[in-house]
């Protein structure tokens, strides 16, 4: 055999590796994948959460702190999460991309928290103590399902955390807007 013929045969060899290598490989990387697409399923089965785009939904929301809203249209707080969001630079309304998702879920995609006693947000927390309560409010009716509470189309949403009046309380309800009617109906023309 020729030196040649030699050197032919160790780069068929080599490449013929290769192949089997990258085939090999290719197997374990499908087997990780359909891994992790059972994972995925198993963890959206037990959180309730439904598949990416299994809605399309809107709702109108506002937070207010000791009297001020917080402003959600910053760029900090659009698109943070693909399954639910603000976006288009739009802060008081919610866009929701998937069955099943609370208000608990908006908040935490924000890096904030809330439950029935604290709202966090800015590495602070706001904690009923005193004359201070936390309120939420779903369509004009106090709720006390708080982070629990699953969002729906055209719900209008208001968290409140300070000393406010009934009569504050109502300006708070009043200044939550319209557009989550708006988006949805465009859905449909």
């Amino acid at each position: 055999m020729s030196k040649k013929d030699t050197i032919l045969y160790i780069l068929v060899l080599a490449l013929l590796s290769l192949l089997i290598w990258q085939w090999l490989s290719k197997a374990e990387l499908v087997k990780s994948i359909s891994e992790l697409q059972k994972d995925n399923k198993d963890l959206m089965l037990l959180s309730g959460v439904g598949q990416l785009r299994s809605a399309h939904n809107h709702a109108d929301v506002k937070v207010y702190v000791n009297g001020k809203a917080i402003d959600f249209s910053q760029s900090r707080y659009q698109l943070a999460a693909r399954f639910i969001h603000f976006e288009e630079g739009i802060g008081d309304l919610i866009h929701i991309h998937a069955i099943g998702l609370t208000i608990g879920h908006l908040f935490k995609s924000l890096g904030m928290d809330f439950d029935n006693d604290c709202i966090f947000f800015e590495k602070a927390g706001y904690c009923g103590d005193g004359n201070k309560k936390l309120r939420f409010y779903v369509n004009g009716k106090e709720s006390n399902e708080f982070d629990n509470y699953v969002i729906k189309d055209l719900d209008k949403i208001l968290v409140s955390y300070g000393t406010e009046s009934e009569a504050e309380i109502q300006k708070q309800l009043n200044s939550i807007t319209n557009l989550a009617a708006k988006y949805s109906a465009d859905r449909y023309s």
